[in-house]
């Protein structure tokens, strides 16, 4: 398959699944917010295909592989401070004294890391590659397929919806990752009052297009992670468990934790390889069966918030299961956890990742327990990617412990 048919395909069907996309008064208010998609495939397809080939002339070799390790670890360096100057101009104000300076700054640190990001791509791309072919992830020709191709670049944001009356992941919509808070409101306001639906517009650190994206602002070892995961979401993609993505929400949460725990177990790896700084990632703890009470527990606390929720919910109390999270959320603050909103459509995305403190499924158990009776990281994704279905994946485990 060309790489361009491969990234239509991968688009087209990995994002949207094939649900129903006509306009809705909704649909057309956030028209003027969305991510381009279309466009940013495009440009992105002659841009990596540009380079792949220039590499290949005799005067674009790269440099040594310390050289490019050096030059990736500058860019993490100029993100960090990049976003840090940010700040700082937002704080001084655009009128400040200082805030000539800051911009200029920043826009030196830009120019910097329009030059280093091709660079810092290849660099990290290789590595995983790497990882996965010290697995045995090849395909049966040989070589990993899809090839391991990412961007660095701000992510968008995503305008998540949920019904009112239970919690449960409906539309999912691309948009600008830089829109200001009040966009953010507005788009969740007219989604409640057109369509009755609970909304939030939540940031991403990646999405799984092909190319995929990767934020690079949350430093190296989230960004190579976040690649990682995002090419697991690739390779699902030519395999039930990907195809079965949008089936149902046990699927998506399967999908999600899948790629989450592959790709920290690759993207660990693949840092460890580039800066040598061994990642010691544990299992998180069971809570405490007493806790003390000046210890605050996050994961639980957000655990028994959506399972009350849940509860009010059950019982069409939908006002007061509302009025419950944005209490726990007040509560939140005291504690020095600054959430936006918490609501119906914060559950249904956040708790589509079973290792998140949002959900409260038992997929994460379920996978970490398979993923240690497997002999290696590549049986342990070979088997997970064969299931369609969630009662497929929950049949296989009970026939493992008989």
């Amino acid at each position: 398959m060309s790489r361009a048919l491969l990234i239509a395909a991968l688009t087209a069907l990995l994002l949207w699944g094939g649900r129903d996309y006509r306009p809705t008064p909704t649909d057309l208010t956030i028209a003027p917010y969305r991510f381009d998609l279309v466009s940013w495939e495009i440009a992105n397809i002659f841009d990596k295909g540009y380079r792949q080939l220039s590499a290949l002339l005799p005067w674009n070799a790269p440099p040594p592989r310390e050289e490019r390790i050096a030059l990736t670890e500058e860019f993490f360096r100029l993100s960090e401070e990049r976003r840090r100057l940010e700040n700082e101009l937002i704080a001084a104000g655009p009128s400040s004294p200082p805030a000539a300076g800051l911009r200029r700054r920043i826009a030196e640190i830009r120019q910097r890391q329009n030059r280093l990001r091709p660079i810092a791509e290849q660099t990290v791309e290789s590595e995983i590659s790497a990882v996965l072919e010290s697995e045995g992830l090849q395909s049966p020709i040989g070589i990993i397929l899809p090839p391991v191709d990412t961007v660095f670049t701000p992510s968008p944001a995503l305008l998540v919806t949920s019904p009112r009356d239970r919690i449960f992941r409906l539309d999912n919509t691309l948009l600008r990752h830089d829109l200001t808070l009040d966009a953010r409101e507005f788009l969740e306001q007219q989604t409640m009052r057109q369509r009755n639906l609970s909304a939030i517009v939540v940031s991403t650190g990646g999405i799984g297009s092909y190319p995929s994206v990767t934020s690079p602002d949350a430093g190296m070892h989230y960004a190579v992670t976040t690649a990682a995961h995002e090419w697991l979401h690739n390779w699902f993609f030519f395999r039930p468990l990907g195809r079965n993505f949008w089936s149902s929400p046990e699927m998506t949460a399967l999908n999600e934790t899948a790629a989450t725990l592959g790709g920290w177990e690759i993207g660990d790896r693949a840092y460890t390889a580039l800066t040598g700084i061994a990642v010691n990632r544990q299992p998180p703890a069971p809570p405490a069966a007493t806790p003390t009470p000046e210890t605050f527990d996050f994961n639980n606390y957000m655990r028994q918030t959506r399972q009350h929720a849940e509860q009010l919910l059950t019982h069409n109390q939908i006002p007061q299961a509302e009025a419950y999270m944005e209490s726990r959320r007040q509560e939140l603050l005291q504690h020095g956890y600054r959430i936006r909103k918490i609501n119906q459509a914060y559950f249904a995305f956040y708790g589509s990742y079973a290792t998140s403190p949002a959900s409260d499924s038992p997929i994460e158990t379920q996978l970490r327990n398979l993923r240690h009776q497997s002999q290696s990281l590549a049986q342990f994704l070979r088997n997970i990617s064969q299931f369609a279905s969630y009662n497929e994946f929950l049949n296989y485990l009970q026939t493992e412990r008989q």
